[in-house]
């Protein structure tokens, strides 16, 4: 896809309701951007193409922020650098002097310099693995190290995953589709329990309409807070689903059948059915890791209402069980013990 319809794609975020979401969408994808020491070179392009855009429409402020942000990178994009050191004093004095943008000059020999060769000395011993870097060199990428998470703030998380279930369809899928562009972690590096068993019982919730089941599957095998597991079978458009099941691995035929059963609001649309089906073709597996990285990364929120919670995790969802799961009673207790019973 090309950067200017991807751009013009995610532009339409903002601005619906009066609210402007073009600050949020670039601090987010610069959170994320900054998450990894090194990016290869299309990946570098797309988010310089993406960030120029964004910041022709966003104030000085989002501007400052995201020049102090780009600030401790190693290497961040140089023409994003440049383009904010000729912005205001104060937006371009973090990046005032950032590496990137000493470029070395080769000092070539004089032509007619005659060329001495140097006696060949046989090469040192490869110094060990800790002692390769200089000492000069070593502190600074340190610290820029220990700084670069491999996990997300949760603020920066919340703020994507707002931006996510805030957008329509297409924005969605735009977003999903170059999420890996920015992806906090690389392929691989965040923990998704992933075997045969787990399709399995993804798929006997979904047909069975346990949607609670499933959240609580989603949870464990994402290692998600169940809140946001929750949220993902409750989306009526879809594509949280598509994500969570590309991320485990569960094969497409299952996939469909999951998509038909697990939310009554997606599976009796034919089209929308058909539009998550290519979505789950055409992302990538690094973009759906990106987006569970970024649920894994949220703000546990359940914790304080743990006491309150049923002791069993499907009590909430009994009235959907078949009516011969629960056994009568021979006797009628008194009602305030019933109702305490159940409770």
């Amino acid at each position: 896809m090309e950067i200017p319809s991807l751009f013009d794609g995610l532009a339409e975020i903002g601005l619906r309701g009066g609210v402007d979401m073009r600050p949020t969408l670039i601090r987010v994808l610069t959170d994320l951007y900054v998450q990894k020491l090194k990016h290869t070179a299309d990946e570098e392009r797309h988010y310089t193409e993406l960030a120029l855009r964004l910041l022709d429409g966003v104030n000085a402020q989002t501007r400052a922020t995201i020049a102090a942000k780009l600030a401790p990178h190693l290497s961040p994009p140089l023409r994003v650098v440049q383009y904010l050191i000729k912005d205001f004093p104060e937006i371009a004095a973090p990046l005032r002097g950032h590496a990137v943008l000493r470029t070395p000059v080769e000092v070539a020999p004089p032509a007619e310099a005659p060329v001495i060769m140097a006696p060949i000395e046989p090469a040192a011993a490869p110094e060990p693995e800790d002692r390769q870097n200089s000492a000069d060199n070593l502190p600074i990428e340190q610290n820029v190290a220990d700084e670069v998470s491999h996990k997300l703030d949760a603020i920066t998380a919340n703020e994507l995953n707002t931006l996510f279930f805030a957008s329509t369809e297409e924005e969605r899928r735009l977003i999903l589709l170059n999420l890996h562009i920015v992806a906090p972690l690389s392929a691989g590096e965040i923990a998704i329990t992933r075997d045969p068993s787990v399709a399995q019982r993804l798929e006997a919730a979904a047909l069975g309409s346990y949607r609670e089941d499933l959240a609580k599957q989603f949870a464990l095998a994402l290692h998600i807070p169940h809140e946001q597991a929750r949220r993902i079978t409750r989306d009526n458009f879809g594509e949280s689903m598509v994500v969570a099941v590309k991320a485990l691995s569960v094969p497409r035929d299952v996939f469909h059948r999951i998509l038909m059963f697990a939310n009554p609001a997606v599976g009796h649309s034919v089209e929308r059915v058909q539009a998550l089906a290519a979505l789950f073709d055409e992302m990538t597996l690094p973009a759906a890791e990106g987006m569970v990285a970024i649920w894994q990364s949220l703000e546990i929120k359940e914790r304080s209402a743990a006491k309150h919670k049923p002791v069993h995790w499907d009590d909430q969802d009994t009235r959907a069980r078949p009516a011969a799961a629960i056994p009568r009673r021979p006797q009628i207790a008194p009602r305030s013990t019933e109702r305490r019973n159940v409770s």
